[in-house]
């Protein structure tokens, strides 16, 4: 028979098809697709959908145990007739218990009598209500079962019964399969899911409930993993439920992030690409793990297939057979310039786990003893450390000369392994790794690069001063001075090579206590210990350790930071006291620092940026990334001001609870408690209990000033002034615009200045003042701040429109609904439009005769000088009109109030004359 066929169905398509399928009379549908494709997810769907709409549902997966479906099917018939309770129905009981001690003997009639006495059976029960039967995997059962099966579906058809069975996409349509696709009547094959598709279901395979959202960069580390087979809802279901079991999912924040990020993410054991490679047979099994393994750096290309062919011990022509058969199965593909590259990186990644350490370094060990010669530093350097090897490490030496600056600092670090510390080779090869290093940004890797090659190498090789200083920079950099102690033995050999024993301990000390006058001290007099006055290098890790230390606000007067053509940005004190070093650095050592892309410190860096940005969800995913990276970090490292970020934005959101989550996780009595005083000061207002807000912010910022905190003390002050001035409690809001003012006096950031100005101008209306702290914010490049600053000048100004309507689409955009209400509420007694549908009830009666008079004028084309001529009036009273029309209209241009006028929505336009 002709059945109907929906091709490319995504799960959308497939629903709505079995949904009609439901409410039709009898039929017979088959679900394909490929292995993990969705298929038993569109039969689970279909059995909720049936159960709710009163079906009776009885699902069989056939491919479990093939000789129990039957029994099975029998066992849900008899749930179904004792859930009836029809006294007519106890001899349709006798029948199937009858027929089900056949079944478990063994013995009895042949698959017609057995699919005729199921089809009585189902026959009789169909006109009491619809019954769904499903079979998962049909193809997969032997092929009696099937004949069984497919008698059943085409009898019970006329009585009602709806039977959908799926099938896998590679199976041939011969036998019973072909029989059942013969007799049914609709088809629908599956479609790999949309990103957005799969992205919707991850919830549904993250956690048991399936309620909580996924963060953005866990979608993102799975498809890039996946490629292509992130439209597998299978694969996809698999690899979720492996990083869940290894304990790499961590609900944060009320979404599930992904932990230990650098760890690679591979397929599920049993998945069918992994098993392919195997099916393909012993050579394109091999030359696919050897590509796995060398592509663990960079590709390789199709000019080095002998080399492929020479490590997995195959003939050229077998290699290039194996390759063929890798690239038409869709494991293997050629990239641009010939490189071989895995179509799934996931699987590469698979390969490698399973074949293990051990096998990958005999795999570079036999190509570097059957190349022995130059082209074998890729190889060279992904050997575990070995005795001094003069002739391997100039082999990497040379090949470091002319390779890019990622690959020659890799090589450089196995070259320093090979070589002896008496080497003349190892302090030239050392300086050359450190500048590799700090020009790439590399500050966390150098730490731990130090740490692992340089230190135990220490005996026998000269200290060097410029090693010291670039390590204690690197790990300042990236927060990590709780290491200080494995610093500790190069630091005293670099004291007794130079007399400088005092120096260095003062210098150690000085950075553990964050004190950067002492530090610049104790550099100073290394530097003439050394001779190192002139180096550049020496200066470089000088400068980036005291730009890091907290310090004096991130302004110190040394030359090892700001040289005199060019001085510090004003506002790198306020980068400072929040520990952003990235910002720091980026001022005090301009076109010498190089920020870096990854690492503890560009994690905060980007956070801050985005949540300036007013990018909020992507500050609150970068948050979850750091937080979920403490998780997995051993020591564990937190940031204490991301936090905090993070918090505000959840409390502006009107979600308390997270923002409360955020607070928690911050360590007691630490450099961000005023900022963490700053969000629940905001907690307390949007509970309503203000009065309480203004005294234990009060009592905080008092706590915070006796400390000696400085970062977010002009945000806790202005927070607890508006509040104060909603309230109408005027001695508070003198005493708090007095400390802000003090504030300004002693520390006069931009940020600072900026509150000062803010909140004077508000308090004592002056449209000046305001104005200027509103540049101030402007520059600062903060979304939040413009916005509040706008708020602000929209209070004190005879003209509020422009700037309220700003602050309102800012807030907006940011989704802060907590200050979003108080501007709205502004808007509202000014009786600004600040919506469509406010601006559509903007109607006639809300413009008196002369402004309509005017807009009419407008909408004929006339100018401010002919309305003016035409009205008797100067053209500054008709520009003050216009500008009041704007706001109250929405309108933002002649041509816009033109055309509300002209479309009615303004009232009935009136002739230009009248």
């Amino acid at each position: 028979m002709g059945a109907t066929a929906v091709t490319s169905a995504g799960p959308e398509d497939a629903q709505a098809a079995l949904d009609r399928v439901l409410t039709g009379p009898g039929a017979i549908w088959v679900v394909h697709g490929p292995p993990g494709s969705g298929r038993s997810t569109v039969l689970s769907g279909l059995a909720q959908r049936g159960r709710r709409s009163g079906a009776a549902v009885l699902a069989v997966p056939a491919g479990l145990e093939p000789g129990t479906v039957l029994l099975r099917l029998t066992t849900q018939l008899v749930e179904l007739i004792t859930a009836l309770d029809r006294p007519e129905l106890v001899s349709m009981l006798s029948a199937v218990a009858w027929l089900r001690t056949r079944l478990e003997s063994g013995s009895g009639a042949g698959p017609q009598t057995t699919a005729h006495d199921l089809v009585t059976v189902l026959a009789t029960l169909a006109p009491r209500g619809r019954i769904v039967l499903q079979f998962d995997d049909f193809d997969l059962l032997p092929p009696e079962l099937a004949t069984v099966l497919t008698l059943v579906a085409e009898g019970a058809r006329a009585t009602g019964t709806v039977t959908v069975a799926t099938v896998t996409g590679r199976s041939r349509r011969d036998g019973p399969v072909g029989k059942v696709f013969a007799v049914a009547d609709g088809t629908i094959g599956l479609r790999p899911l949309t990103a957005a598709e799969t992205t919707a279901l991850l919830p549904g395979w993250t956690t048991r409930a399936g309620r909580i959202a996924s963060d953005p960069a866990l979608v993102t580390a799975v498809r890039a993993a996946l490629g292509p087979l992130f439209g597998n809802p299978g694969t996809v279901a698999a690899t979720v439920a492996g990083l869940r079991a290894s304990g790499r999912l961590s609900v944060i924040d009320e979404h599930v992030c992904l932990t230990g990020a650098g760890t690679p993410i591979v397929l599920p054991g049993g998945h069918p690409e992994t098993l392919l490679p195997r099916r393909l047979g012993p050579r394109a099994r091999r030359l696919a793990a050897i590509v796995a393994v060398l592509s663990e750096q960079s590709a390789p290309t199709l000019e080095r297939l002998p080399w492929l062919a020479s490590a997995a011990a195959l003939a050229p022509s077998s290699a290039g057979q194996a390759l063929d058969d890798l690239v038409r199965a869709g494991i293997l593909r050629t990239g641009t310039g010939g490189t071989i590259e895995f179509v799934v990186p996931a699987l590469a990644d698979s390969l490698r786990l399973a074949h293990g350490v051990r096998w990958r370094t005999v795999l570079h060990r036999r190509i570097v003893r059957e190349r022995r010669s130059a082209g074998i530093a890729p190889y060279l350097a992904e050997l575990p450390p070995s005795p001094p090897d003069p002739e391997a490490a100039g082999l990497l030496l040379e090949a470091a000369a002319d390779a890019d600056l990622p690959t020659a600092r890799r090589y450089r670090r196995a070259a320093l392994r090979r070589l002896a510390p008496a080497d003349t080779r190892f302090p030239e090869t050392l300086r050359a790794l450190l500048a590799d290093s700090l020009a790439a940004g590399e500050y966390g890797t150098l730490a731990d690069d130090l740490a692992t090659v340089v230190a135990p190498r220490l005996t026998g090789a000269e200290p060097s001063a410029t090693t010291l200083l670039c390590w204690l920079g690197a790990l300042a950099h990236e927060q990590r001075l709780a290491e200080l102690d494995v610093v500790r033995p190069l630091a005293a050999g670099v004291g007794r090579a130079l007399d400088a024993a005092h120096e260095c301990h003062r210098l150690l000390d000085a950075v553990n206590r964050a004190d950067r006058p002492v530090a610049a001290e104790a550099i100073r007099a290394l530097a003439r210990a050394c001779g190192a006055e002139d180096d550049r290098l020496f200066a470089l890790g000088a400068g980036i350790l005291l730009g890091s230390l907290p310090g004096d606000g991130g302004r110190p007067a040394d030359e090892w930071l700001v040289s005199t053509e060019m001085p510090p940005h004003e506002d790198v004190a306020e980068a400072a006291d929040v520990l952003d070093t990235v910002s720091v650095l980026k001022v005090l050592l301009r076109g010498r620092y190089q920020p870096p892309s990854t690492g503890f410190s560009g994690d905060w860096h980007a956070i801050r940026q985005a949540y300036r940005e007013g990018e909020w969800d992507l500050a609150l995913s970068l948050a979850r990334r750091l937080e979920g990276d403490r998780l997995w970090w051993d020591p564990p490292r937190r940031h204490r001001f991301a936090s905090v970020f993070a918090a505000e934005i959840c409390a502006q959101r009107d979600q308390p609870d997270r923002a409360a989550e955020w607070l928690r996780r911050l360590p007691f009595r630490t450099s961000a408690d005023a900022c963490a005083a700053w969000v629940r000061c905001r907690l307390h207002q949007t509970e309503g209990r203000h009065d309480e807000a203004v005294e234990r912010g009060w009592r905080d910022y008092l706590d915070c000033r006796e400390r000696g905190v400085r970062a977010g003390m002009e945000r806790l002050l202005a927070r607890l002034l508006y509040g104060a001035r909603r309230q109408g409690d005027t001695e508070s809001v003198t005493r708090l615009l007095s400390e802000v003012e003090n504030l300004a006096t002693r520390c006069p950031t931009a940020s600072v200045q900026e509150a000062a100005l803010v909140c004077g101008g508000l308090v004592r209306g002056d449209l000046e003042s305001v104005r200027a702290g509103v540049k101030l914010a402007r520059q600062s490049g903060d979304a939040f701040r413009i916005a509040e600053a706008c708020t602000a000048f929209g209070e004190v100004s005879p003209v509020p429109g422009p700037s309220l309507l700003e602050a309102h689409r800012t807030l907006e955009r940011l989704g802060a609904v907590a200050e979003l209400t108080s501007v709205s509420a502004l808007l509202e007694r000014h009786r600004i439009a600040f919506s469509p549908e406010q601006a559509d009830r903007t109607d006639r009666a809300a413009l008196d005769p002369l402004e309509r008079h005017i807009v009419g004028l407008i909408a004929s084309g006339h100018t401010n000088r002919q309305i003016a001529a035409a009205l008797q009036v100067s053209e500054k009273r008709v520009e003050a009109r216009l500008t009041s029309l704007f706001e109250r209209t929405g309108s933002h241009s002649r041509v816009e109030l033109a055309a509300a006028w002209l479309q009615g929505r303004l009232g009935t336009a009136a002739p230009a004359g009248s």
